[in-house]
């Protein structure tokens, strides 16, 4: 198994995951993370990254701070008792704090819980620690009631000191250097001259003996005072400190077990963090699931992850656009073989497999998208590269075959082999006749298995061979390059006469070993490239017909949009009718209301209104007919009937009634209004035409003249004209505006050319009114 990984460079791609974790626990811990193939293993480290995942979205990255000095904890029984040791100790309470903190925030899956109650509540320690030691590593005056009482006797003794010191040397004019101290204790600074002068205990000489260092009698009990008083500051600080280090040390045992969960849940993080920065998917295997990778990339040839790769590898690799791998094993059988040109990308294909389930296994994010899929493996045997090794002495071929030997003893249902350049390092027709058997094999076990291959006649045997199928890597007969596409269902064609005349190999030379070619094989290569052909041209009719589809789809959607902002449109108008109606019945009750009270009133002042006075109240009692629904006061409309939409003066006929819309057939066109703004018609009653509309010699459109008009007023008429019309379902009108100074005829062009139901304007010929008329068509 570690050939494998070694072989699909597991390691490289660990490194590059490693490098997102917060500390180096994390990062050690992503490294030794191993695919084990153990069930429910791999489940629980994709269930574990995928609630982190949710808690990152939220909360934002876990920053793991302080975890790496758990380390004192490992290395010695009680931390340390320096000042430094506690500080960093005190930094990892801080990180365990707000890791929990942050988890305690959001709501957690039962993966993630567990995790979470492997940390303590170490708040109120961390208290207890902040009230020893200050950020600077200084034991606080805090810590004990004696350490603050000896360090106010301190304090209080070196200014006794100092006054005492400051007092003497204002005395003598001699002593003009200030205070020092010489072996701890405070003194002044005399010259040689003026020794007398200062009784007191010679401490100390300077080099060149012109000063000596006195301590004066006034100040040598205060300074053994101040000695005993700093000896007793020393003592309860060392007290203090290791205090705190058997603290940590009675809490070490729990201390550990946070930081392996926070290690634990580091790696966990930097999976995850790398899964974004690539673009990968967490893919949980599956017993029974399908073998699907959906655009599959490499990480080492990725262009997106170079920065990276340069970052950790010291080399940023491939940069250029890769094709990504779309593979899937066949419904029927669970051995492929893989063939195509040479440098056409079925190694990669080979590996980017491999190490997908490795790194699904893992707990690492699969560099491909949603809709990937992997069945529960037990194990991965991997032949990739060459097995030659000069210190076994073991040829090519014979590295192979044991290789093979080894995988053959172990395959099983629940496990995937890889095996590239099937048949090769021996004669072509004993290793084609190996390799068929080999695939033989590999079915009778029913583990999965992806090789890759040049022998035409191993692609033809695998045709007959049920629970086994042929692919190919793609190839461009117009630019004679690979398309590193892998394609399902055929084998693939070697071009190995082909790619060697792109490389340059003299064309005499092509031609010869072509000639040399067998017929049987000419013929097996002629027949896969019409193939080729056949496969191409279906694969551009379905490209081309998801196109049409996509297009037909997205039409759909904009018309379910369409139709559900009209039908937004229509309740909200209906809404609004209603609110407009209940207004109206509120203002006619009001005014009844007020009409009735006028009227009791001069009854009972014995006065009676006189008729004149009568209509005027019945007319300021009317209740407006408008908030009833004139459908309803006429009956229900039926088809058939005649009627006239509220604002027109055209009459049209009920073409359909559904619910409380109807159909009018209104000049040739079809409108659906509310059925409360349709008024009855009788058959013998005909609206009166508008005063400014008259036939045209057209019946299709109708004529306004505007000549003598101001530009205003003219607008306004024009603008009632249009609505006219429209309602009417005219097609086209005409507008007479004359010649003029050219003012009627801009501000007609100018209303046209922005009313949204005019479909174009021009004027007509000379003999119709030239440019004094424009006639317009409309919607």
């Amino acid at each position: 198994m570690s050939d494998s990984r070694a072989a699909l460079e597991f390691d490289r791609v660990q490194q590059l995951v490693a490098a997102f974790a917060r500390s180096a626990r994390g990062r050690s811990e992503v490294l030794a993370t191993l695919p084990r193939f153990e069930p429910g293993e791999g489940s629980r480290r994709v269930r574990l990254a995928r609630e982190l995942a949710d808690v990152v979205a939220v909360a934002g990255p876990l920053p793991f701070s302080g975890l790496d000095h758990a380390g004192l904890l490992e290395t010695t029984a009680t931390g340390g008792v320096e000042p430094a040791d506690l500080l960093a100790l005190m930094g990892l309470l801080r990180g365990i704090i707000e890791v929990r903190t942050a988890l305690e925030a959001v709501r957690l899956g039962p993966e993630l819980s567990q995790h979470v109650a492997g940390l303590p509540h170490l708040d109120a320690f961390l208290t207890y620690c902040e009230q020893r030691l200050g950020p600077d590593g200084e034991v606080l005056d805090t810590a004990s009631p004696a350490l603050a009482q000896a360090r106010s006797a301190r304090e209080r003794h070196r200014r006794g000191i100092l006054a005492t010191l400051d007092r003497l040397r204002r005395t003598h004019s001699g002593l003009t250097a200030p205070f020092t101290v010489r072996r701890d204790r405070y003194c002044l600074p005399v010259p040689t001259g003026e020794r007398q002068a200062v009784p007191g205990l010679v401490l100390d000489a300077s080099a060149t003996g012109a000063t000596v260092f006195v301590e004066p009698f006034e100040v040598v009990e205060v300074n053994n005072a101040l000695a005993e008083a700093t000896a007793r500051v020393v003592e309860e600080e060392r007290r203090v400190l290791a205090e705190m280090a058997a603290a940590f040390a009675r809490r070490r045992d729990e201390l550990l077990e946070a930081a392996r969960v926070l290690t634990t849940l580091d790696a966990a993080q930097a999976r995850l963090l790398f899964g974004e920065a690539s673009g990968g998917v967490l893919l949980d295997p599956a017993p029974g699931a399908s073998f699907r990778l959906s655009r599959a990339r490499h990480p080492l040839l990725d262009p997106a992850l170079a920065e990276l790769r340069r970052d950790v590898l010291g080399e940023a690799g491939n940069t250029r656009p890769i094709v990504p791998l779309d593979f899937e094993f066949p419904a029927d059988g669970r051995v492929v073989l893989l063939s195509g040109p040479n440098a056409g990308g079925k190694t990669v294909a080979l590996k980017t497999i491999g190490l997908a389930t490795l790194m699904a296994d893992a707990g690492i994010p699969v560099l491909a998208e949603e809709g990937s899929t992997l069945p529960r493996l037990d194990r991965v045997w991997c032949h990739i590269g060459d097995e030659q090794s000069l210190f076994s002495d073991l040829s090519t071929f014979t590295g192979a075959m044991q290789a093979t030997a080894r995988i053959l003893a172990a395959a099983g249902p629940e496990t995937l082999v890889l095996y590239d350049e099937l048949g090769a390092g021996t004669d072509p027709e004993e290793g084609a006749a190996l390799a068929a058997a080999l695939l033989e094999e590999l079915v009778r076990s029913s583990c999965w298995a992806v090789a890759t291959g040049h022998l035409v006649t191993v692609a033809a045997h695998v045709e007959q061979l049920p629970g086994a199928a042929n692919a190919a890597m793609g190839y461009d007969e117009a630019t004679g390059r690979p398309t590193y596409r892998f394609v399902a269902g055929l084998p693939g064609r070697s071009r190995g006469l082909d790619i060697a005349a792109a490389c340059g190999v003299p064309p005499r030379l092509v031609a010869r070993a072509r000639s040399m070619l067998s017929q049987a094989y000419l013929a097996l290569d002629t027949h896969l490239a019409r193939l080729d052909r056949e496969r191409e041209a279906y694969l551009h009719e379905q490209a081309a017909l998801a196109a049409r589809q996509a297009e037909a789809e997205a039409a759909r959607v904009r018309l379910d949009e369409e139709r559900d902002r009209l039908e937004a449109e229509r309740r909200r108008l209906h809404d609004a009718l209603a609110v407009e109606r209940e207004k109206l019945r509120r203002t006619a009750s009001e005014r009844l209301d007020a009409v009735l009270a006028e009227i009791a009133a001069a009854r009972e002042r014995g006065e009676l209104p006189g008729k004149r006075r009568q209509a005027t109240l019945r007319r300021a009692a009317a209740i407006e007919e408008a908030p009833r629904d004139a459908a309803t006061a006429a009956g229900p409309l039926a088809v058939g009937s005649r009627v006239r939409p509220v604002g027109s003066r055209t009459v049209g006929t009920v073409g359909r009634v559904v619910g409380d819309r109807v159909e009018v057939l209104l000049g040739g066109k079809r409108l659906w209004v509310e059925a409360s703004a349709c008024e009855p018609v009788s058959a013998a009653a005909t609206p009166p035409p508008p005063a400014t509309i008259v036939p045209a010699a057209d019946e299709s459109a109708l004529e306004l003249k505007l000549i003598g008009l101001a530009e205003d007023e003219a607008r306004e008429e024009l603008e009632r004209f249009l609505d006219r019309a429209l309602l009417g379902g005219l097609r086209g009108i005409r507008v007479v505006h004359g010649h003029g100074s050219g003012v009627l005829r801009r501000m007609v062009r100018e209303v046209l050319s922005r009313h949204t139901a005019v479909v174009s304007f021009s004027h007509p010929p000379q003999m119709r009114g030239g440019t004094g008329v424009t006639e317009a068509e409309l919607e």
